[in-house]
Order: structure tokens, then sequence, then C-alpha cells
């Protein structure tokens, strides 16, 4: 009995010290294969471009992606553990391909070389990037879209104060790897690909602006709000809503915020604790392309 009893504690010790070690190979492997395909699809991109590999592609303990600058070095963070989620989550690759372009953008854009945090204008730039690079790299627009998809079935960087509702970045994608497709004058693909739909209202009311945020949105008579991306298009990335407070005149939602404009045409942002700050500023005005000029008026 007690050899028995030895025998066990032996084999269980071994089973062990196995397992230990089949996990720590595991978080190895997935360090690797990370490491690997994060610094093989930035040069890569970076080659469709015509450019040296001159970005640092580093591993930090961040929730997912980052581009920064440092001591003038052009740097994309990453957390390889949100890669692998993306991979497995969206079975390709080329998500992993589309928010290391995402990345590389924001710098190409200059967006990196200001301080301040990001806004919905220059992820929707940085989204029409990734879609543009990846079409001349070879993704359809299914797989050039897989890690924007997945996004939200991971908790990562989709919809949040800062990036905007997934419809937008989508659309702004899609517009970037339509693009891209349209300059292949062998491209057959064209015929078969919906282009996104895009707001058709030409009457304008309100323009916004925001604290930090170059961009101008502006407020359609259907209660859209859009950004225009640089190739003229609107983009749908929010609604103005009816307050159901006295304290707001009307609402803006983006995404899953809710900003109030009061009567002065103030734009609130109110925490959970019910304080409220100040983020931007409404103009009201009356924009008719059939009068070829914009009527501006205090705001409302």
């Amino acid at each position: 009995m007690i050899r028995l009893i030895t025998l066990l504690i032996i084999g269980l010790s071994f089973f062990a010290s196995y397992a230990q070690d089949s996990k720590s190979t595991s978080r190895e492997n997935l360090d690797y294969e990370a490491d690997k395909i994060a610094k093989e699809a930035t040069t890569n991109i970076l080659n469709y471009i015509g450019l040296p590999p001159d970005f640092k592609v580093v591993q930090l303990d961040i929730p997912n992606v980052i581009a920064y600058t440092k001591h003038r070095d052009r740097y994309i963070g990453y957390n390889p553990k949100f890669i692998q989620r993306l991979r497995i989550q969206s079975e390709t690759d080329w998500s992993a391909y589309s928010v290391l372009a995402h990345e590389i953008g924001h710098h190409l854009a200059g967006h990196t070389e200001k301080s301040g945090r990001s806004n919905p204008g220059n992820e929707l730039v940085a989204d029409h990037f990734s879609g543009f690079i990846l079409q001349r790299m070879g993704a359809t627009l299914a797989e050039a879209e897989s890690a924007l998809l997945s996004l939200e079935e991971i908790g990562g960087i989709s919809d949040t104060i800062h990036h905007p509702p997934i419809h937008s970045r989508i659309t702004s994608l899609a517009e970037g790897w339509m693009q891209a497709a349209s300059l292949n004058l062998n491209c057959t693909v064209l015929e078969k690909v919906e282009t996104p739909e895009a707001p058709t209202s030409d009457r304008y009311l309100y323009k916004c602006t925001f604290n930090g945020d170059e961009n101008v949105y502006y407020i359609n008579q259907n209660d859209q709000v859009i950004w225009f991306n640089e190739r003229g298009r609107p983009i749908e990335i929010g609604k103005k809503l009816p307050s159901e407070t006295t304290n707001f005149a009307w609402n803006i939602r983006y995404g899953r915020s809710i900003y109030g404009v009061d009567a002065k045409g103030v734009i609130w942002s109110t925490t959970n604790y019910s304080s409220s700050f100040k983020v931007g500023v409404i103009d009201e005005f009356t924009y008719d392309p059939k009068e070829g000029e914009a009527k501006s008026k205090p705001s409302k």
C-alpha cells in the first residue's frame, strides 16, 4: 500500500510538472506567433506603399494595439494576447493585418505627431487606409473587415468614446477598399461588392466641433451626424435625438454615448456621478446646395 501511494504521488507530481511546462510553452508560443505576425505584417504593409520598415514593433502591457512616437521614433505597440484572440475569433490572419494597418495609417496621416486623445474623424481616416492597403495586398472586402467585425466579440476597440460606431468604421474601411479596387483596371470583383449606402440628405442644419478634435461634423435634416471623408463622401457617425430631460434642448447619440446640447448650443457630457463638463459647441446654420452658401445664425 505504501509503495502504491508513493507511485501515485510521483505520478501526480510528474503530471503537475508536465502541465506547468505545457502552460509555459503555450504562453511562449502565443508570444512567438503574435510577435512573428505583427512584425511580418508591419513590414509587408510598408512594402506595399514603398516605405522602409522604420517602425519599431514592440509588445506592451496594453489592452490592444496603439501607434505612438517616442524620442522621434515611431512605434506600433501591441498586446500579444489581443492579437491571438483576434485571429482566433476572425479565423484569419487578415484581422491582424487590418488592425496593424489601421495604426500605421495613424502614423502616416500625422495623427501621432500631435498630442491629445483620438477622435472620430482620425479613426475613420485610419480605417480607410486599412481597407485601401489590404485590398492592394489581396484581401477580399470580407477579409479586410474581419478585424472590425470581431472586435465587439472580444471586447476590443470598437464603438467607444474614442472610436466611431462599428457601422461607421465598416463604411470607411469599405470606402478605402473600393478606392484601391477601382485603381486596378483588371479588377472584376467590383461588380460583386455593394458600395456602402451613404446618407442622401444635402441639407445641413448644424455644425459641430469638439474640444481637442480638429475635425468638423454636421447634422442634416434627417438628424444624422455626418463626417466627410477626404473624398467628400458623407459617413454617418451618430444621431440627433430629443432630450428626455429639461436640462438639454436635445441630445447627440454617438455609439454608446449620449451628449446633451443646451439652449446656447454647448455640448455636454454627463458622468455616472451626474456631473457634466463641456465637450464641444453647436453652430446652427442652414446649407442648401441649390442656394450655394451657408447661412449661419446663433444656436437655439
